[in-house]
Parts: structure tokens; C-alpha cells; sequence
């Protein structure tokens, strides 16, 4: 004991020489933990400061860019659920998917906000204020007109190619997934894009999706981000048909021969 003693006095003694010993102010490691708390504030300040300059300067670029990003990262997670290796050519079909309708955003959003204000819901909800009621409208107008007839007709078609899916095996993974993810999407786009229309900046809109669409991405590749398997189900097809040609060819040809003996 009086030797763990000494040695401790010891670190003290040095650890104070040193500059870096146990304080003896227990006011100290508040100033540390305070002014710690500062320098990353200051950083995650001065990060967003830079981002929404980008925004500015480079609208398009910094929103497709955050989107790719966000979705790696979502699809990522996804995969480290599996036993299976890391999946290269899904991660790159969930940044290139993404970063393709973070686009389609970038032009359509605009659009949606300037032709659906209120006028459509407002005299069916009276008691709905009209800038609810003009949130809902575009939060409809993009999950039942945008995301039916492009945001799945671009996804299934970009991460198919990229993973190289043939066009048949394409369709297939699509009409086995669309209606389960359709299902899904309207449960957890609706709030989230009511919240978006409704209180989020414009220029701010789509990398909030973005950020919620990290969220989205696991869910989406945990349920079809793998086309693995798609193909080898259209060969297999494909050769259920060939084999069923051969053994008819032999029947048809036994017949032609008893037809001309006759």
C-alpha cells in the first residue's frame, strides 16, 4: 500500500511537471469540458456556414452530392446486417439512384410548390389552415404522382443495370417489390414530406430529405436493395422452356414419321 501510494504521488508530482497532471482546481476540467463544447460548436458552425454557401454557389452538385453520400451510408448499414461481403456494384446503384433523384427534386419541387398552394384541400378542410393545407398538397402530389411513375420506374431500372439485371429480370424485381415498398414509402414519406413543404426552408428541403432519406435507404436495401437472384430465376425459366422443347421435339417427330408410313 505505501508503495502504490509513493508511486501515485509520484505520476502526480510528474504528470504536474509535465503539464498535463491532476488537477488540484476541480473548476479545471469544467473549463476543459466547456471549452471543448465550444470547438466543436464552432466546427459544426462554421461546417454549415460552408454548406449553405454551397447550396448558393452550387445548388444541384452540393444536393446530389449529400443525397449519394447519405444513401451509401444507408445502404452500408443495410448491408453490415448480412453475413454477405460488402456489395459494391448495389452500394454504387444506391449513390447513382439517388444522386439521379435528388435531381428530379431539384427541378420538380419547385414546380409542385407553385401550382399546389391550398386551393385544392383548403375548401374541403375549412378548419385547415391554408398553409397546412398547401403542405399536403404537395406532399400528395409527390407521393402519389412523382414517386409511382418515376422515383421506383428510376430506381428499379438504375440499380438493375448496375447490377446487371437483364430488362425481363428488371420487370420481375419490380412487380415482386413495388406494391410492399409503395406501402411502406407512403407511411413514412407522408409525415416526413409534410414536415419538409411545411416548415423546412427551400433551399434546405432536399438535403432534409436527404438526411431522412438515410433512414429510408436501410429500409429500402434491407427489402430489395440485392437483384441477386433475378437473373438466375430468368435462367432457370429459360431452361425449363428448352428442356420443354426438347422433349416435345421427339413426340412431334414420331408423329410426322407415322403420318408418312401411313
Amino acid at each position: 500500500m505505501v508503495m502504490f501510494l509513493r508511486s501515485l504521488l509520484f505520476c502526480s508530482l510528474a504528470g504536474s511537471a509535465l503539464g498535463f497532471g491532476i488537477p488540484h482546481d476541480p473548476t479545471h476540467l469544467a473549463d476543459v469540458a466547456s471549452h471543448g463544447a465550444m470547438t466543436v460548436a464552432g466546427a459544426a458552425g462554421k461546417f454549415a456556414n460552408t454548406y449553405k454557401d454551397s447550396l448558393v454557389e452550387h445548388p444541384l452538385l452540393t444536393k446530389m452530392a449529400t443525397g449519394g453520400l447519405l444513401a451509401s451510408a444507408g445502404d452500408a448499414i443495410a448491408q453490415s446486417r448480412t453475413e454477405d461481403p460488402y456489395d459494391k456494384p448495389r452500394a454504387l446503384s444506391f449513390m447513382a439512384f439517388d444522386m439521379c433523384y435528388r435531381a428530379l427534386q431539384h427541378v420538380a419541387f419547385p414546380i409542385i410548390v407553385h401550382q399546389c398552394h391550398g386551393q385544392f384541400l383548403g375548401p374541403l378542410v375549412t378548419q385547415l389552415p391554408t398553409d397546412y393545407a398547401a403542405a399536403m398538397e404537395q406532399t400528395l402530389a409527390s407521393q402519389l404522382g412523382i414517386v409511382p411513375f418515376l422515383y421506383y420506374p428510376i430506381f428499379f431500372a438504375v440499380s438493375g443495370a448496375i447490377q446487371g439485371l437483364t430488362a425481363d429480370a428488371a420487370v420481375d424485381r419490380a412487380k415482386e417489390n413495388f406494391l410492399p415498398l409503395m406501402k411502406r414509402n407512403l407511411l413514412f414519406w407522408i409525415p416526413v414530406q409534410f414536415v419538409q413543404f411545411g416548415f423546412i426552408d427551400e433551399q434546405l428541403q432536399i438535403p432534409f430529405l436527404s438526411v431522412a432519406g438515410l433512414c429510408w435507404t436501410f429500409i429500402l436495401s434491407a427489402a430489395a436493395g440485392s437483384a441477386k437472384g433475378y437473373n438466375n430465376s430468368q435462367d432457370q425459366i429459360a431452361q425449363q422452356e428448352a428442356s420443354a422443347e426438347e422433349s416435345a421435339t421427339p413426340v412431334y417427330t414420331m408423329t410426322a414419321s407415322a403420318r408418312v408410313s401411313n
